[in-house]
């Protein structure tokens, strides 16, 4: 998978990992996943792991979509697997990819679906061209099942 060296700083988390607080504004911008993903990378516990995919689960990603087709752009592994790239915001774009696409919005089930969609993507690649976390279909079938803090009455 291609990677770029360096990645887009990330902020202190200013809130307390508590369900009470887990609101609109900790993903608005894409800046909650990016700092829970280099958490869970420094520290590698169930409960950043725990946060981390809960802060997937309820996320909006964007996802580069071909202009006139609306197929989206797919990123392949050395190995060949083929993974849906969805980004938790744009700075984790490269300017030269992002000009060639539009730019789309998804609700995470709706990546799970597109993704779902296509025969020979094995799951999605987040964040492809910087910190990448690629999520295969079992782990995608894990963030499905945690209940979400965004949106405690829906599952």
């Amino acid at each position: 998978m291609m990677m770029a060296t360096a990645g887009t700083p990330v902020r202190e988390v200013r809130f307390p990992m508590d369900d009470k607080l887990y609101t609109e504004k900790m993903l608005q911008d894409g800046s909650e996943l990016l700092y829970l993903k280099k958490r869970f990378n420094e520290k590698k516990t169930k409960e950043q792991l725990d946060w981390l995919l809960a802060c997937i689960r309820d996320s909006t990603l964007i996802v580069p979509l071909l202009p006139i087709s609306h197929k989206p752009d797919l990123c392949e592994d050395d190995d060949g697997k083929r993974y849906l790239p969805a980004f938790s915001q744009t700075q984790q774009i490269p300017p030269d990819y992002g000009e060639e696409f539009d730019l789309t919005p998804m609700v995470f089930l709706s990546c799970v679906e597109l993704a779902r969609s296509m025969s020979d993507v094995v799951g999605i690649a987040l964040d492809p061209f910087t910190d990448v976390m690629v999520l295969e279909h079992d782990l995608i079938e894990a963030v499905l099942r945690i209940p979400s803090r965004r949106f405690p009455d829906k599952k």
